[in-house]
């Protein structure tokens, strides 16, 4: 299992990348809105990989591994699991192209794709902490 520590400290990071991503949406930046709910993603999916003692090198390795490891054995709902490439995808074409037009609806639903899935890492995090035993503490 994971050092419980840093899967803390890039749970903690995500929902700061969730909070900016709602101050960004909110003030009509809706780009950046985007990109920020993705890393939020990204770094749950981060804390879920290294609790399993996973180091990935690409964004597209980490929607691999958390397909292999998570989706495909029911421990990540397959909702979860398209959401983080859909809004992987949708970070990319804004981050890299001036043609997309994003509307505020859109960043509405994306954000709360990212929290849903953000949460759910939490709580299978979470069921390791509390599923030690007080001497292995």
């Amino acid at each position: 299992m994971g050092d419980q520590s840093v899967i803390t400290a890039l749970l903690r990071k995500s929902h700061q990348r969730l909070d900016a991503a709602r101050i960004l949406c909110t003030e009509g930046h809706h780009e950046d809105a985007i990109n920020r709910a993705y890393y939020a993603m990204y770094l749950a999916a981060l804390a879920l990989l290294h609790r399993k003692g996973v180091e990935i090198k690409s964004h597209a390795g980490l929607i691999s591994a958390i397909g292999s490891l998570y989706v495909k054995t029911g421990e990540l709902p397959p909702e979860h699991g398209r959401a983080l490439n859909l809004i992987e995808e949708l970070r990319e074409e804004v981050d890299y192209t001036i043609c997309r037009e994003i509307m505020r609806e859109e960043v509405v639903s994306i954000i709360t794709k990212a929290m849903d899935f953000v949460m759910c890492a939490e709580l299978i995090c979470a069921e390791d902490y509390t599923n030690e035993s007080p001497s292995s503490h």
